[in-house]
């Protein structure tokens, strides 16, 4: 008896092809959709199944089940072929979601390079794909891995050189002396790491050129990591300083202008050491705390260039070998000589122009000089000034803190003005600070002599009660505009 065409083989399969498919197709999406907005890695795999194993799949089916197409035509083969290679594809991406997907740091997982995972995965294919073709195409597995075998001979000598890299890599992956972004130093190249693959490193130097070093000689060299174990970084500098100068003071201001650098940690604190007596100078090692390496080359230029700045104001010598010959006594120099320099600088300052001689004259023997570099900071907003600061050359910025801590700038100051002003009528603490914009040249007057002065000249005590409460207005207004 002839049966129905419902209860024939091909109606049940095409049913299951117009039904069954697309319903799993929309359920995948459906699925897919879901794992996205939760953030769950199994979205690669299930995609796999909905594009790749599913549609193969259904080919298969309609070939075979459907128009009845014979097993060993080439067309069903190719077929099969797809079908196990797509399956084979998404239960390797399941494993490696399973293991890897949800990588915790400091776990077993982080541990294992992802170049060696690649590998495990490409050979595990490749085992898969061979099982397929031995299954569907009945090729003899023992011929091709015989053909294999000869072939992997002959390349593994053709490309000693870049297996010895790769195997090199793999071995620095697993160690992980580095990463990226690291700073290494490999004999007498210094970059940043900026790639790591199979074959090779890239290092970006300072002078932004890219450095290729092959993992084989990667290998071999002594690396000096600045990143690791700690990012802190301890960076030495050497400096010397004369006979002259006492060792204690020389290293008390070494150690202020270090945590006066930018950039230069406060904790743990600037170490400074004598190390050795020179035949010139007494030498001293300043160990400065840092927490980039990629700023050391300004941290050094700041720090370094402020050392003149320094040993200038307080009288440090930096001395130098030189070989002096003299063919007639040293003619001495005139003791009057740099109190006639100050009194110049008085005379045509603008506002002491007009006043008795005998009035400059009285302010500028007690006068000093200072120099300061920029960026560093003569008076500090809650410490005290040394006295009026003259502007003989460059230029400053005053400013104060407001409520929000922040520096809020209320002048800008250069040549033929002056600051510290707020020293002559209170003796405690600066309410402002200023910061040497340029190279800054200053002569410094003491409290006591331009106070005294100040008595007997009104248009000078005029003057500068002017300036003192131009600036109190101006501070009043940065601390009402804070609020």
């Amino acid at each position: 008896m002839q049966q129905a065409f419902w209860q024939q083989e091909s109606f049940i399969w095409g049913l299951i092809l117009i039904v069954i498919f697309p319903l799993s197709i929309v359920v995948l999406s459906e699925i897919i959709v879901w794992l996205k907005k939760r953030h769950i890695s199994l979205v690669a795999t299930v995609e796999i199944i909905r594009n790749l194993v599913l549609p193969t799949l259904a080919i298969f089916i309609l070939l075979t089940r459907i128009l009845g197409f014979s097993s060993d035509k080439q067309l069903i083969q190719i077929v099969e072929t797809l079908v196990g290679v797509f399956t084979i594809h998404a239960l390797l991406s399941l494993l490696n979601e399973l293991l890897f997907g949800s990588t915790k740091i400091g776990g077993w997982q982080s541990n294992i390079p992802r170049l060696f995972r690649d590998l495990i995965r490409f050979f595990l294919i490749l085992i898969g794909t061979a099982i397929v073709l031995s299954v569907v195409w009945e090729a003899d597995l023992g011929g091709l891995i015989t053909a294999l075998g000869v072939s992997s001979i002959v390349l593994g000598l053709a490309l000693q050189d870049t297996l010895g890299n790769l195997c090199s890599g793999i071995a620095l992956l697993f160690e992980k002396p580095f990463g990226l972004g690291d700073w290494l130093e490999v004999g007498e190249i210094k970059g940043k790491v900026v790639e790591i693959n199979w074959r090779s490193v890239h290092l970006l130097t300072r002078e932004l050129e890219l450095l290729v070093i092959p993992n084989g000689i990667l290998a071999k060299e002594v690396l000096r990591n600045y990143r690791r174990p700690h990012k802190l970084h301890i960076e030495p500098i050497y400096i010397g300083f004369s006979y002259d100068d006492p060792p204690n003071k020389v290293k008390r201001i070494l150690k202020e202008l270090a945590l006066n650098t930018k950039g230069v940690l406060d904790k743990p604190e600037p170490i400074i050491q004598t190390i050795n007596y020179n035949d010139f100078s007494i030498d001293y090692q300043v160990k400065l705390f840092l927490s980039d390496y990629d700023k050391v080359p300004q941290i050094r230029d700041e720090f370094i260039t402020r050392i003149w700045y320094a040993a200038n104001r307080n009288g440090l010598n930096i001395p130098f070998p030189i070989r002096t010959l003299y063919h007639q006594p040293p003619v001495k120099s005139q003791p009057d000589e740099r109190f006639e320099q100050f009194v110049n600088y008085l005379s045509t300052f603008p506002s002491f122009i007009g006043i008795e001689r005998e009035y400059i004259r009285k302010l500028a023997q007690d006068a000093t000089i200072n120099h300061y570099g920029a960026g560093e900071i003569p008076i500090s907003q809650g410490k005290k000034s040394l006295g009026l600061y003259l502007i003989i050359a460059g230029q400053a910025r005053v400013a104060i803190k407001n409520n929000q801590g922040q520096d809020q700038e209320i002048a800008c100051l250069s040549r033929g003005e002056f600051f510290g002003e707020m020293s002559l009528i209170a003796e405690g603490c600066s309410s402002i600070s200023v910061t040497a914009i340029e190279d800054l040249e200053v002569l410094i007057l003491k409290i006591e002599t331009i106070q005294a002065v100040i008595d007997s000249i009104p248009r000078l005590s005029r003057e500068i009660g002017e300036i003192i409460e131009t600036r109190r207005k101006a501070i009043r207004l940065v601390q009402k505009n804070g609020n």
